[in-house]
Order: structure tokens, then C-alpha cells, then sequence
């Protein structure tokens, strides 16, 4: 289940998912505004549906009505046909019946009284000093002052200037009116639009909810997973990982604010100019999808940091944040130390004080040196200031800036001096880091450096002469083992033949024959143990010749299992056993590299818990061949895994289990011989050996 959730599949689907959410999302929203624009276009731009919660309330109802009786009341005071009315009045909307009185002029589409149209379902009714609306949103701000007073400032165009002209004049006379009205089988059809806008808007906006409560459903996966695998609890980077916090936050910044524009700009476009509609949805969606690709990835890169604990170090502010506050905080430890030593000079007295300020200053050699260098440098450089304020009135101060010129040479000249000395110390003890045990410092200036260099040059030969006596004393350590072991072989035959031949006769009394074969396996046991310390001797030593040749470690590891089924098999362990088909080369010493295979698998099947399962692998990635062994331990581990290869050292500390603790030493040993690399892993409960060779006839990367 593990391996599902966190495959690169699933993860690749989800990313998908979200980008296919992004363009279905942008899509609906791009034919819905598409639609609404199609209708305000046909409309006259007279809005379909605004977010209304009836019909009634709605702006296309409302505006209808004014339109059209602005369009009354433009025909009013121009030269306006009653055909050419009956047009403008369509174009807004408007599909009831009117009726509008002025003076002489009359202005209808139907025979309309002031009772027909206040008993109709919506209407609007102009009167001299009033008027009266069964529409909620029309207000006296809509309606212009003009039509609610007989004596009002009367506004009207001039044709010929085309500007706004005012002249106190009454507009209406008794009997004078306009009615509007929209009977329901009229408005039925407005309602009609009204709600098909309705469904459109709601539709779009429904989907752009689902598909946003997906994509978030996806990308919260994305958000808990990145940077996990089945086979590990690390968190793996990626190479856009590397990109500092600063520039992903920029680019997420940029890329939102550049898209959005593009997406405004594009709209107005499509809008305003005879570009298809449809086409620049297609454009705008493909471009919103990149950038929301983008952005993501970035996003999942910034968690993918915080995850690692390394989003500090990939951020220039936050870098610079915790400088500062780590050297503040350094700041004030030094100071508050500082007063610390001064109150406890002053808490020992005057006298105290002043012999312990002394020894402060003057005894540290660097302080010391700091401080006569800054007292003789002030010193000369006061002097030829004083020379020079008393020469320049007399014309002869060229001579004192000549000396203050000649003091400053003679000052870098030291400086460089010294420095070109640091130097030299710094590469000596890059040198001696290095192993360069014998390399000498010489001609260095006196003073402070010559007594480091002569520090140093003490510290190499030290270290050379305590590097000798541990190579005396291994060299002598293995020689000695050697020795014992080759002495033991001999009586230790003589001891498994007799002890052999006594455990087929049938001795008295019973108990005879049971110690006969005590003896046996114990000296059985002994013989393991000497040949072991004598191999392992021998190849830390040098002496032991390695038969390299080109051989297939897959066909290596399953000859070991072979040879050990049985004891696999009486183990009670599950071996679950991963080997590719194809050849997986090394150069190598067969038989040593058996002998390792031998060990390491007699190591699972004596330690490991029985009925758990033993993992075997054996993998190529890139240029390198790696085996792998993985189980699970019948006792606590709690040795270091750094140590575990040394010899003699056991990880079953109570020692419940026969075993030298010289099995993974030698395993390590032949491996290195060969040119192999063998690391032990432990975490918990679970014990991982791993070797590692280039893969034969295979360049590095």
C-alpha cells in the first residue's frame, strides 16, 4: 500500500488531475463569459443576469424600463419617427407597450390609460409633479428631476454645438404622461433569458467549485507526499530544489501577475475586437495551465525544502536574518563576560585589579603584539603630524610627508611580511592534514610566527613518530596472531582425530561418550577460530594475494544460496530473494568473494528472528554493482554500526549464539581487497549489509 501511495504514477496523476481541473475550470468560466457577452452584445448592453436572487429584482427587468424611457425622452427633443422609436426602444430590451404624451407630441405602441398600466404586473408611470414604479431598483436617481416637476430647469441639446444648454421653462402640461408597462405573458419571455443566464452562471460556477475542491484534494496529496518514497522515509530533492527561496518566490510572483494580465488582456482583446471569442479561451487556457504548472512545481519545491530542514540555507534574507542574530547574540555574550571579568577585577581591589589588568594585556602575546604595534605606529605617525604642523608654516613640510610616505612603505613592507608568513603556516597545516608528515617550515620572520612554525614542525615529527610506533604495534599484533594460529594447527589436528576416533567407540561409563563429542565440537570450534584469525591476518597485512578476475555477481550470490539452502530452508526464515537476469559484472576474487557470501548469509540465518523474512538484493544503478542483505535481528543492537566490522567485535553482546566476531571483519577485508566498498546499516530492529563494486568494463559518471 505504501509502495502505491507514494509511486511516481500516482504522484504523476495528481499533478494531471490538477492541471486538468485548471483548464476545465478555465474553459467553463471562458463559455459561460463568452455567453453573457453574446447576450449583453444582443441586448443592446443590457445585462442578462447580475447575481439577482428573482426575476423581479433584476437588472434586465429594471433597465429595460429605463432604457426605454430614455429613449422617450431623447425622441421628445429631436426629430424622432415613430418607426425609428419603436427600433431603439426594441434594441433596449424593452417588449411591452408605451404610451407617452408631451405637449403635442405622442409617442405609442399601444392605447395605454394610467389604470391600464398601474393594474399591469410591471410598469413605470411619468406624471406631472410625480411618478410612480412598481420596479424596486428604479429610483429618483435614475430618472431624471426633469419629469418629476412642472417647473423644473429644462436640459436639451443643442445640435449645433452639441453641448448641455439650461432654460427655466415648464415641461409639462396638464394631461401630460408616459406610461410603460410589461404585461407577464411579455415578460415571460425576458424571464426566459433571465433564467437561462441563471443556469449558465450557476452552472459554470458549480463546476468551478467541484473541479477547485478536486484540485485541492490532488494537489493537499502532493503537498503530504513530495519528496517521499516507498523504500525510504527521506525526503529526495530535486535539481529545481537547488533554486534559492527567493528567486521560486519571484517567479511564483511573476508568473501570477504576468498570467493574470495576459488573461485580462486577452479578454479585452477577444472583447473588443473581432478575434474569435473561442479561440482566445483555447489560447488563455493553455497559458493559464502552464503557468499553474509552473507555480505548483515551485510550491512543491519550497514544501519539498521545508521538509529537509534546508529552507533556511536556500533563502539570502533568512541567511542574513540568522547571521544577525547569531552575531548579536555574540555581541552581547562578549560584552556581558567583559563586564563580568571587570567587576571581579574591581571586586579584588585597586591593586588586584590593575597587576590582573597587567597580566591581561601583557602576557597574551598577541595582545601584546597589537598593542605595541598600535602604540609605535600611533607614536610616529603623532611625531610627523606634529613635524608637519610646525614645517608648513616655514615652506619645508614636502620633507615630513616624504617621512610620513617612507613610514607607510616600510609599514606595508612589514605587513606583507608577516602575512606571507600566515600564509605559509596555513599551507603547513593543510600539508600535515594532508599526511605530509615530513614537510619542514623554514625562514619564517621572527617573533610570533617563527615560535608557530617551530610549533608545527614539532607537531609533524609527533605525529610521524606516533604514527610508526601504531604500525609497530598492529604489524606485531597480526604477526603474533599469525604465529599462534600457524602453532595451533598442528596440535589442534592431532586433538579432532583422537577426539574423533573416541566418539565412534562406545565408552563406560555413558557419560564418556557425550564428553567425547563436547570435545569434538569444541575443538571443531577452535579450529574455525584460528583459521579465521589467520585469514584475516593475512590479508590486513598484506600477505594475502587476491585472484581478481571478471565475475557475475548475480550468478555469485546464487550459488552462496544454493550452497546454503538446506540451513536456509531449517532456519524457519522467508528468503525473499530480488537477482535481474542480465549479468552484473565486477572485477573480483572469486573465492574470497564466496567466502564473504558464505558469511554474511551464516550471519542471517544464526542471527536473524525466525519466521521473518530475509531480503536479498542485488542491483545496478549507473555505474555501480551493489548486493544487498536485510533482516531482522533476534536481539537488540545496540553497537555502533561503524564498529560492528572490526574484529572481535560482536553485535550479540550476551554472546547466546556461537560466533567469533571475526565474520564481518574478514567479509570487509576481502571486499576492500578487491577494490569493494562493505557498510552496515542498522535502524531499529532492522540489520542492512551492503557491498559495492564499479561495474566491470562500465565508465564512472
Amino acid at each position: 500500500m505504501k509502495k502505491v501511495i507514494r509511486s511516481p504514477i500516482l504522484k504523476g496523476i495528481a499533478f494531471a488531475v490538477c492541471l486538468v481541473c485548471v483548464a476545465a475550470g478555465a474553459l467553463s468560466a471562458g463559455n459561460a463569459l463568452q455567453w453573457f457577452y453574446e447576450q449583453y452584445e444582443t441586448r443592446g448592453g443590457n445585462s442578462t443576469y447580475m447575481l439577482e436572487s428573482s426575476f423581479e429584482q433584476s437588472n434586465m427587468l429594471n433597465y429595460s424600463f429605463l432604457y426605454a424611457f430614455h429613449d422617450i425622452d431623447r425622441a421628445m427633443d429631436n426629430q424622432t419617427t415613430q418607426e425609428l422609436l419603436d427600433r431603439y426602444v426594441k434594441s433596449s430590451g424593452f417588449t411591452g407597450d408605451y404610451y407617452a404624451k408631451v405637449g403635442d407630441k405622442v409617442f405609442k405602441n399601444a392605447d395605454l390609460t394610467l389604470e391600464e398600466a398601474t393594474q399591469s404586473p410591471f410598469y413605470l408611470v411619468i406624471t406631472p409633479g410625480d411618478y410612480q414604479t412598481n420596479l424596486p431598483q428604479i429610483s429618483s436617481y435614475d430618472i431624471p428631476e426633469i419629469w418629476l416637476s412642472p417647473y423644473q430647469t429644462n436640459y436639451y441639446r443643442n445640435d449645433e454645438t452639441h453641448t448641455l444648454t439650461e432654460e427655466r421653462t415648464p415641461v409639462y402640461q396638464e394631461g401630460d404622461c408616459i406610461l410603460l408597462r410589461l404585461t407577464q405573458e411579455q415578460a415571460n419571455s425576458l424571464q426566459a433569458e433571465w433564467l437561462e443566464g441563471q443556469r449558465v452562471f450557476d452552472h459554470a460556477l458549480m463546476m468551478v467549485i467541484i473541479l477547485f475542491f478536486v484540485a485541492l484534494a490532488a494537489y493537499l496529496y502532493l503537498l503530504y507526499f513530495t519528496g517521499r518514497r516507498a523504500e525510504d522515509e527521506e525526503v529526495h530533492a530535486v535539481l529545481i530544489d537547488r533554486l534559492y527561496v527567493e528567486c521560486n518566490l519571484a517567479i511564483i510572483l511573476g508568473a501570477a501577475i504576468g498570467t493574470a494580465v495576459l488573461v485580462v488582456v486577452g479578454i479585452d482583446e477577444a472583447l473588443s475586437s473581432g478575434v474569435s471569442f473561442r479561440m482566445m479561451t483555447y489560447l488563455l487556457t493553455a497559458l493559464l495551465v502552464c503557468a499553474f504548472a509552473l507555480v505548483m512545481e515551485l510550491i512543491l519545491s519550497l514544501v519539498r525544502n521545508l521538509k529537509n530542514h534546508t529552507f533556511v540555507e536556500r533563502s539570502f534574507i533568512l541567511r542574513a536574518v540568522r547571521w544577525c542574530w547569531r552575531t548579536a547574540g555574540r555581541i552581547v555574550r562578549w560584552a556581558l563576560d567583559l563586564c563580568k571579568k571587570f567587576w571581579h577585577f574591581i571586586g579584588r581591589g585597586q591593586k588586584g585589579f590593575w597587576r590582573n589588568l597587567w597580566r591581561k594585556l601583557f602576557q597574551d602575546y598577541k595582545t601584546r603584539n597589537v598593542l605595541l604595534i598600535l602604540l609605535v605606529y600611533s607614536a610616529v605617525l603623532a611625531v610627523l603630524g606634529m613635524m608637519f604642523g610646525v614645517m608648513i608654516d616655514y615652506g619645508t613640510a614636502l620633507f615630513v610627508c616624504l617621512l610620513g610616505v617612507l613610514w607607510f612603505l616600510l609599514a606595508v613592507a612589514f605587513l606583507i611580511k608577516q602575512l606571507d608568513g600566515f600564509d605559509r603556516v596555513v599551507d603547513a597545516l593543510k600539508r600535515l592534514r594532508a599526511g605530509e608528515l615530513t614537510y619542514k617550515l623554514a625562514d619564517m620572520p621572527a617573533g610570533v610566527l617563527s615560535s608557530m612554525a617551530e610549533d608545527i614542525n614539532s607537531l609533524g615529527d609527533g605525529m610521524q613518530a606516533a604514527i610508526q610506533s601504531e604500525v609497530r604495534a598492529e604489524r606485531m599484533k597480526s604477526e603474533l596472531i599469525t604465529n599462534v594460529s600457524h602453532d595451533l594447527k598442528t596440535p589442534l589436528t592431532s586433538i579432532l582425530s583422537y577426539s574423533d576416533l573416541l566418539c565412534q567407540e562406545h565408552l563406560t561409563p555413558e557419560e564418556a561418550n557425550d564428553y567425547a563429542k563436547i570435545i569434538h565440537q569444541k575443538s571443531l570450534r577452535l579450529k574455525n577460530l584460528t583459521s579465521d584469525l589467520f585469514d584475516i591476518s593475512k590479508v590486513q597485512s598484506g600477505a594475502e594475494q587476491m585472484q581478481c578476475e571478471r565475475i557475475d555477481a548475480c550468478t555469485l550470490v546464487r550459488q552462496a544460496l544454493g550452497e546454503q539452502d538446506n540451513a536456509i530452508a531449517e532456519s524457519r526464515l522467508t528468503l525473499k530473494v530480488n537477482i535481474p537476469e542480465y549479468e552484473v559484472p565486477i572485477w573480483a576474487d572469486g573465492k574470497k568473494m564466496s567466502r564473504v557470501m558464505e558469511n554474511l548469509i551464516g550471519n542471517c540465518i544464526k542471527y536473524a528472528m525466525p519466521g521473518t523474512r530475509v531480503f536479498v538484493t542485488v542491483s545496478e544503478q549507473e555505474s555501480e554493482a551493489g548486493i544487498e542483505l536485510k533482516n531482522i535481528a533476534n536481539y537488540e543492537m545496540d553497537f555502533d554500526a561503524g564498529e560492528i566490522t572490526e574484529r572481535f567485535v560482536r553485535g550479540d553482546a550476551a554472546r547466546t549464539t556461537e560466533g567469533s566476531g571475526l565474520g564481518l571483519a574478514i567479509a570487509k577485508s576481502y571486499v576492500e581487497a578487491c577494490g569493494g566498498a562493505l557498510s552496515v546499516d542498522v535502524d531499529g530492529d532492522l540489520f542492512k549489509v551492503r557491498i559495492t563494486f564499479p561495474v566491470y568494463g562500465v565508465q564512472p559518471a
